[in-house]
């Protein structure tokens, strides 16, 4: 067992009073028997003194002892105050401060650390830092759910066994030496594919290179530009038809067919008919522009199922009963009214009817009816036409689609009305769907919430 510094100062205490009390015997004999009572009892004071004073140094210095323990196990509690005027008291105040400060700043470095992850955790951006040994370090969830790897098995791996994406580990390992920061675009999936933008920067710390991986989702941003070319060459092309049969049969005219008294009236129907295809166009690709860029204004009220239903067919049943088409109308009583703007939600059921009545061959029939339940009315168009393929169902309230489009053309469709029905009805709170098989015919539907 070690013998305590205090144990040992007083045997080196004891030796060196034995020493003297020698030295004294043998310089003066006798002398040490005469004065040896008292200076037994002035060693006895002397020695208690000296325990009591020791005992209190071995206290305070424990006491020392087992903040600095407390501190290293992370109890940051402030040292009692020490009410000495020795070097150990100044000790123990410059231990407690520097403490406080170690406290303090592990505290805001906790904070930073807790702040830091609960940002990163959040974000929808994939976020990696890969070292120098090309490990991953880090990566929150988002870049886990990305890259479609489970949660947590990527940290600690390299990055070629983790990722498994070449770009990736390319982009990273052409910034690790330290070179400048690298962006690029990468997509992610096979069934329904992803783009995401990725920014691949070098960090330097500690003498040490590293790479953050940034991975940002483009992906709706790629579809809206896709739709944007596609919009751009439908309407190109849209114009481009009508367009070039008006400047054909000016020409035409001009020509010398204006002296043609029998062709020259026909003519002129042409350019007319293709000038109002034109002007039909124009008006529903303002009116689409308006509706997707918010401007559609609904003056929403009680709409009465049946004047509306009625008010509809009663508009198409001219052009239905001229190819020779029969429309039923079958609607229960007790219909509550639909809360809806009247004029934009006729919109919607003409351009319906209009359309059953284009695709239905000529001795079909057009059925409109309406059901009501706790989620509202529910109307239905439904025709014995040529029907929809199943491959074009998803795709039918696009703009600019058409099944057939040589006959939508030929009858003077835009291939912007179901697209117009489907922003109507999505802005009163709607749905509208269709069910429909090839030489079967099709059901067109759309649910309005009714009135309170």
């Amino acid at each position: 067992m070690p013998v305590s510094p205090f144990r040992r100062l007083g045997i080196l205490y004891l030796a060196l009073v034995a020493a003297i009390l020698i030295a004294v015997e043998v310089a003066a004999p006798g002398t040490l028997a005469r004065i040896f009572p008292a200076l037994l009892i002035i060693l006895l004071i002397a020695g208690f003194l000296s325990i009591l004073f020791l005992r209190s140094v071995a206290a305070r210095i424990r006491r020392l002892k087992q903040f600095a323990d407390r501190a290293a196990a992370g109890d940051f509690t402030p040292l009692e105050k020490d009410h000495g005027r020795d070097e150990l008291a100044d000790l123990a105040q410059a231990l407690g401060g520097t403490v406080a400060q170690l406290g303090q700043s592990i505290h805001t470095l906790t904070e930073e650390r807790n702040r830091s992850a609960a940002i990163l955790a959040s974000m929808v951006e994939g976020v990696a830092v890969v070292a120098g040994d090309e490990r991953v370090l880090y990566c929150n969830q988002a870049f886990e759910q990305i890259l479609e790897l489970p949660e947590g098995s990527s940290q600690g791996k390299k990055l070629i066994e983790a990722l498994r994406q070449v770009e990736l580990v390319a982009a990273v390992r052409q910034v690790l030496p330290g070179g400048e920061e690298v962006t690029g675009e990468v997509e992610v999936g096979t069934v329904r594919p992803r783009s995401f933008a990725v920014t691949a920067a070098p960090v330097h710390a500690a003498g040490a290179n590293s790479a953050v991986l940034v991975l940002h989702d483009i992906t709706e941003l790629r579809r809206l530009e896709r739709v944007r070319r596609d919009f751009v060459a439908n309407v190109s092309h849209e114009f481009k038809t009508p367009l070039t049969a008006i400047q054909g049969f000016a020409e035409t005219l001009l020509g010398g067919a204006l002296e043609d008294t029998v062709n020259r009236a026909h003519f002129v129907e042409i350019i007319r008919d293709h000038a109002r295809r034109l002007a039909r166009l124009t008006d529903d690709l303002l009116k689409l522009s308006r509706i997707e860029a918010g401007r559609l204004e609904l003056e929403l009220r009680p709409v009465r199922v049946a004047a509306l239903v009625n008010g509809c067919v009663e508009t198409a049943r001219l052009k239905a009963e001229a190819k020779g088409l029969r429309i039923h109308v079958l609607l229960p009583d007790g219909l509550p009214p639909v809360r809806a703007d009247g004029a934009q939600l006729g919109e919607v059921l003409q351009n319906l009817l209009d359309n059953a009545t284009q695709y239905t061959p000529p001795g079909g029939q057009i059925d409109v009816t309406a059901t009501s339940n706790a989620d509202g009315v529910t109307f239905t168009v439904a025709d014995t036409g040529i029907g929809i393929p199943e491959s074009d169902l998803e795709r039918i309230f696009e703009r600019f689609y058409r099944v057939d489009a040589a006959r939508s053309r030929e009858a003077g469709g835009t291939g912007l009305g179901l697209a117009i029905a489907r922003h109507i009805v999505d802005a009163h709170g709607g749905r509208i769907w269709v069910e429909s098989a090839v030489g079967q015919g099709s059901r067109f539907h759309f649910r309005i919430a009714a009135a309170s």
